[in-house]
């Protein structure tokens, strides 16, 4: 094995294809989540962006082509932007990005809409992450619960006390009883989907668990226009790919997986009440931008990048409102966000 001297650095991968529609009216197919300033004044992909400094290579960004004029507004033009011409999930765009690199490359494959509060916990993780990387295994990181989350898939990991640990199977999102069970019974941890291989790894995994969407994925780069920095792919050979996340399409077949339990801070923002939980909160609990007026609230959100907003008196709410919608709502309830957004898009469609 060559000394940490001679090693290449590793390249993050930021997956930005998704919509987050589970923060409606905020987040939409058109501006979508990793887009938004929800945890200070940058947007979460501008803060994944920030994690990765001079001791990583430069970043590869799979991204869906509509976004294509936000990102050139956001990246260096060191990076590459890869997008992609329609949604077929995140085993596509890491196969894409896969067959793109160096085979010995190192590929960090983050979201772009997560928040992470100790980023140099996550920085050490990716560290003892490497040895087992370099050695031809997939790396997961999972996160250690503090309590029983049904809204996550799990990792269950080998028995041990190793800090790099085969993992043993990955589990569905649980029902109450069950993630509570997981979570006395120790060695189960949440799934961030970040991940640390070789791309000759992936794409050895990808050949033996999916080789439809390997195949496609170079199809679709062979077809490739590059300008720049941007790479568009071949959109016919693209959508041939089968839609699976890399959850399905690898993880829960390969017997290469490790695992890396860190604790760092992490959430998903994968829904109001997860926002209400990562934000930054006043003596009473609420977490209001300096334009709106909260008077005798308590535990309240507000949110708007339309109407001012006032609020008054109220408890435990959530309040988000856009030119086109307003959302009032428990944070508990977030689950159902779904309906309201299916519902106005019925409204506004009919």
């Amino acid at each position: 094995m060559s000394s940490s001297k001679e090693r290449r650095p590793i390249r993050p991968v930021i997956l930005a294809g998704g919509a987050g529609t589970r923060l409606w009216p905020l987040s939409t197919i058109s501006r979508p989540k990793h887009l938004l300033q929800l945890l200070g004044e940058h947007s979460l992909f501008e803060q994944t962006l920030a994690r990765f400094g001079e001791h990583f290579a430069a970043p590869l960004i799979v991204a869906n082509r509509a976004q294509e004029a936000d990102l050139r507004d956001l990246v260096d033009e060191v990076a590459t932007i890869i997008l992609e011409p329609c949604k077929r999930d995140s085993a596509a765009a890491i196969a894409l990005a896969a067959t793109w690199a160096d085979d010995e490359e190192l590929l960090l494959v983050c979201p772009s809409d997560h928040h992470i509060g100790d980023i140099a916990a996550f920085q050490t993780a990716i560290g003892i992450a490497r040895e087992a990387a370099e050695a031809g295994h997939i790396v997961t990181f999972g996160i250690e619960p503090d309590h029983p989350a049904t809204g996550f898939g799990y990792i269950a990991a080998a028995a041990g006390e190793n800090d790099v640990r085969p993992v043993a199977r990955f589990v569905e999102k649980p029902p109450l009883e069950r993630a509570q069970q997981m979570l006395e019974a120790g060695n189960h941890y949440w799934n961030a989907g970040i991940f640390l291989a070789s791309a000759a790894t992936w794409r050895s995994e990808l050949a033996q668990h999916a080789p439809e969407i390997l195949f496609a994925a170079a199809k679709s780069l062979d077809s490739s226009e590059q300008v720049g920095n941007i790479v568009h792919v071949g959109e016919e050979a693209f959508a041939s790919s089968p839609a699976k996340s890399i959850d399905y399409a690898v993880m829960e077949h390969s017997h290469r997986v490790m695992v890396v339990p860190v604790s760092m801070g992490w959430s998903d923002i994968g829904s109001w009440q997860a926002l209400v939980e990562a934000s930054a909160k006043d003596a009473a609990g609420n977490a209001v931008p300096a334009d709106v007026l909260a008077l005798d609230c308590k535990n309240t959100l507000v949110r708007s990048n339309g109407p001012k907003v006032a609020a008054i008196g109220v408890e435990g709410l959530v309040i988000v409102a856009t030119p086109e919608a307003v959302l009032v709502m428990k944070p508990d309830e977030a689950q159902r966000v779904r309906e309201a957004a299916e519902w106005f898009d019925r409204e506004t469609n009919s």
